[in-house]
């Protein structure tokens, strides 16, 4: 997203890559479209779990279905916040 997030302390590939890809970026109001419409389309009120882009269901990376990784992810997210994991 086109944005000027880190512009205070870029790092080289940030200061020499950035100016060419801004083009291409999503203006931050882009970027929200999806968020804005799953938040306050009463169409989809009732959805849950479903990943978005660009406004639309899509199927989501194929680890993202990784129950093993899943609960690896849950034990130590609980871990590193002191709480005990639980099945």
């Amino acid at each position: 997203m086109s944005t000027s997030f880190g512009a205070e302390d870029p790092g080289g590939v940030q200061r020499l890559f950035v100016p060419f890809v801004r083009p291409f970026l999503k203006t931050p109001v882009q970027g929200a479209a999806t968020s804005i419409l799953l938040a306050s389309s009463p169409d989809l009120e009732q959805v849950s779990g479903r990943y978005f882009a660009n406004s639309k269901p899509k199927r989501s990376s194929k680890a993202s279905y990784d129950q093993t990784a899943a609960a690896r992810l849950w034990q130590v997210s609980a871990e590193l916040v002191g709480l005990t994991a639980t099945a």
